[in-house]
């Protein structure tokens, strides 16, 4: 049996995978899931030097996916943040793809599929956008990108995605890529790796020019960067429900907290 796939994306601060996957929906076929994810930290990454610096935060996701035809697909995601009792509980960015169907080809490993997705994500609120209750940057992002995923006839595949992210003042923008390995026959699972990097911007605790004044945005002007790794399991109990669960852990980055993380959902279809 071939699964349905779904990317089990959260927010921009804990994005995981990429913000869209190498599968398309049939026309008029849809998706829709709640996912919670926990990530926890000791240590925020102060420009690039590790400090110790604890945090936990929790989310709840509400999103869907609509094959408006075989070759378009809209998806929608909305995060809510919570960083525990006292500290920030808020909606954070809105966001809304499509991807487009590009090459479908057959070769003699399987199928290779082409896509291209463009993006916007816009903040729900005036969140908190500063100190260690930050959940976001309060930025308008658009995003544009392509995927290329080999199935192959085994039910394994591979797919790689690259993507630009075009962000409101002060935010600097920024590059994404990802990679993954999976199977999607009877059960689906997944590794994957990402890659976020922000042009410019400042670092916390930065000096001189590096530093998050009000001239440059505050934290709004931070470049937030990472290296990420982690994998899904996705389990259909029925025809028309499943359930999943995911891993991640941040490697590196420049001014991200060093988290780790899990999430688990339901999807109905």
């Amino acid at each position: 049996m071939r699964l349905t796939i779904l990317l089990l994306f959260i927010s921009t601060i804990l994005i995981s995978q990429g913000p869209v996957d190498g599968y398309m929906k049939n026309n008029r076929d849809f998706s829709v899931g709640l996912s919670y994810s926990r990530e926890t930290a000791k240590k925020l990454y102060a420009g690039t030097n590790p400090i110790n610096a604890g945090r936990t935060t929790q989310a709840l996701s509400l999103f869907g996916i609509y094959g408006i035809s075989d070759r378009i697909n809209v998806q929608a995601n909305i995060p809510y943040i919570s960083l525990g009792k006292g500290s920030t509980n808020d909606f954070q960015d809105f966001s809304l793809y499509f991807k487009f169907l590009i090459l479908k080809k057959n070769n003699s490993k399987g199928n290779l599929n082409i896509m291209a997705a463009t993006g916007l994500a816009q903040p729900l609120g005036e969140y908190v956008t500063f100190g260690g209750s930050a959940i976001g940057q309060m930025a308008i992002t658009g995003d544009g990108r392509l995927i290329a995923q080999q199935n192959f006839k085994n039910n394994f595949f591979a797919s790689i995605q690259a993507g630009y992210f075009i962000k409101t003042d002060p935010t600097p923008n920024a590059v994404s890529s990802s990679l993954k390995i999976g199977y999607a026959g009877k059960f689906y699972a997944d590794v994957w790796y990402e890659f976020l990097h922000a042009f410019g911007g400042t670092d916390y605790r930065g000096i001189n020019e590096l530093a998050p004044t009000s001239a440059s945005g505050g934290f709004r002007g931070l470049g937030f960067s990472f290296n990420k790794i982690g994998g899904t399991i996705y389990y259909p109990v029925s025809k028309h429900f499943g359930v999943f669960s995911g891993l991640n852990y941040v490697l590196s980055g420049r001014n991200a907290f060093k988290n780790t993380g899990f999430n688990l959902g339901i999807v109905f279809q």
